[in-house]
């Protein structure tokens, strides 16, 4: 299925991790509690060489493509993320909307090069490819995004699904021609899920591109065509720049957190859910908000789960392992951690 490479304090070393173009298998990064945190799952498995790089090549044509028939606002060339074209669709929530909408994609010639750039059957292979990785490696996050996304669109038709089969919410396309990023967390993603990062070409990725996760000290080498998932919300990332004669391209989907706290909320805001909730309401929300980081933990999938063969984890909730915490030394209430204390024991 994998190897895995256990995490490990950034201040003792930084670790080079090479990404095959055409791996025999996923690397998988676990912590110290035996949860997949990140996931380097290169190409498709039994893809033929050729048959992916002719996959990868269309998807970067029709990026190209895309990039030359759309026209971009200085803010979209010139983001916190980089001074590089991008473009965001799908659906989302927070930022000011007083409601889960559409990301807007403005003029009809932007619009129709967006439509065509998500028609692309290349683009949706990626998709698919990164929906099977998020699937295999983090089910119980995975079926939770299905979940919602499939009760907020029930709720609101008016939403638009970038692929018929997504977990994902949004997606970003980085149009370069020289996408890389200076270091940065996307704090409006869901925090206890993953993104899905395609990188496309061509470059030399021995020379750039490489995605560096600065928390956990790690380098990894990102070949055009391959995929990873993490918690961009949670690690500091950024991209090694490539060369200036060379083209750089990326795929990212991902899940803002705040369409999961609509669902929760009975599909309403936060403050509309707290001037309407009685006191019982709101005595159980505080409770809940409390434990929130301890069931988020739980639904990263057990590398030990995996080479048993149950990538569900479902022998782990039938036992009901599920609502035990191996983090003992978190168990106190959070009121009573002196500043410091919770540093010490990460």
């Amino acid at each position: 299925m994998g190897r895995t490479v256990r995490t490990f304090s950034p201040r003792c070393c930084v670790l080079l991790l090479t990404l095959s173009i055409f791996p025999r298998s996923c690397i998988t990064l676990v912590d110290s509690h035996d949860r997949i945190i990140a996931v380097l799952g290169g190409v498709p498995h039994g893809s033929k060489g050729m048959e992916w790089q002719a996959v990868e090549a269309a998807a970067t044509a029709a990026a190209l493509r895309c990039r030359e028939s759309s026209a971009f606002t200085a803010a979209q060339k010139h983001g916190r993320r980089g001074d590089f074209a991008s473009r965001t669709v799908g659906f989302g929530y927070g930022n000011g909307r007083r409601k889960p909408q559409n990301y807007r994609v403005s003029g009809k010639a932007n619009r129709k090069a967006m439509q065509e750039l998500l028609q692309n059957q290349a683009i949706r292979r990626i998709s698919g490819f990164q929906n099977a990785l998020f699937n295999t490696f983090c089910h119980k996050n995975y079926m939770e995004h299905v979940d919602t996304n499939n009760e907020l669109l029930r709720k609101q038709p008016e939403l638009r699904a970038n692929f018929p089969e997504t977990a994902f919410a949004a997606t970003t396309f980085n149009l370069g021609p020289l996408s890389f990023s200076p270091p940065h967390m996307d704090p409006d993603n869901r925090a206890s899920s993953w993104c899905a990062d395609t990188s496309m070409g061509p470059f030399n990725p021995d020379k750039g591109g490489h995605l560096v996760l600065w928390d956990i000290g790690l380098v990894i080498r990102f070949p055009p065509g391959s995929t990873i998932l993490f918690p961009s919300a949670l690690i500091t990332h950024s991209t090694i720049p490539i060369q200036t004669h060379e083209t750089r391209y990326a795929m990212v989907q991902y899940s803002s957190g705040g369409l999961f706290r609509w669902r929760e909320n009975g599909f309403q805001s936060d403050k509309t859910f707290l001037a309407r909730a009685t006191p019982e309401e709101r005595v159980m929300r505080e409770l809940a908000r409390a434990s929130r980081w301890k069931l988020s933990l739980q639904k990263f999938t057990r590398w030990t789960d995996i080479c048993h063969g149950d990538w569900r984890g479902a022998a782990r909730t039938e036992a009901g392992l599920d609502e035990l915490s191996d983090l003992s030394d978190l168990e106190e209430p959070l009121h009573v951690l002196h500043p410091n204390k919770r540093v010490c024991r990460q």
